[in-house]
């Protein structure tokens, strides 16, 4: 009778543990449906801005700001920066560190199924494949004192990654929106232009 009740003990907390595995699974799998949707609201959001700033730069349509005349295309691609700004926040330090601590939780349970006989490892195998060494960016490996400056070896994990996404479409859409503006400043000292309005008058 002991024995009987102790199977059966066994066998429960197996299906428990295998149970747990998997919603911790679905759990993962649901923040990183949620952190790809943020991107993807992320890259829509600037489009829909950078479109505006393009019917902007069409239109020929300026601002003028102290006495100062800017293009409104710049201005406009320049404030797509803000919401950039909130989806990397809700990306990087909301979403991203509950998909991480998902992940984490799953390992100890991987382990406990491993002991029972199951090959599972989904979590470990993914924490090990996921960051690639490179000398730009990144962590640098325990007990590395290495200068910054000679390039050391850096591990790219995945939130240094997210870093370099948003980072990128950033220093872009600076870039194009600085330019505009610096055009809409030559256009408006040139004579050309100084002509144009004189004879619109």
């Amino acid at each position: 009778m002991t024995v009987e009740r102790n199977e059966n003990r066994e066998g429960l907390n197996e299906t428990v543990v295998l149970e747990l595995w998997k919603k911790t699974v679905d759990v993962q799998q649901h923040f990183n449906d949620l952190e790809l949707r943020i991107r993807n609201f992320a890259l829509i959001v600037v489009g829909a801005l950078l479109a505006l700033g393009g019917y902007a730069v069409r239109e020929s349509v300026t601002v003028s700001i102290l006495g100062i005349s800017l293009s409104a295309a710049g201005l406009i691609i320049w404030s797509s920066l803000i919401p950039l700004a909130a989806f990397y926040f809700m990306d990087r330090w909301w979403y991203h560190r509950l998909l991480k601590g998902a992940v984490m939780a799953g390992i100890p349970l991987e382990a406990k199924l491993k002991e029972m006989g199951y090959p599972v490892a989904l979590g470990e195998e993914i924490s090990k494949s996921s960051p690639f060494e490179w000398r730009l960016w990144g962590r640098k490996g325990e007990g590395d004192e290495t200068s910054f400056w000679k390039f050391p070896k850096r591990k790219m994990h995945s939130e240094y990654k997210m870093d370099f996404f948003y980072l990128a479409l950033g220093l872009a859409i600076f870039v194009v929106g600085f330019s505009l503006i610096n055009v809409a400043e030559i256009e408006a000292s040139s004579p050309d232009h100084t002509q144009k309005v004189t004879d619109q008058n």
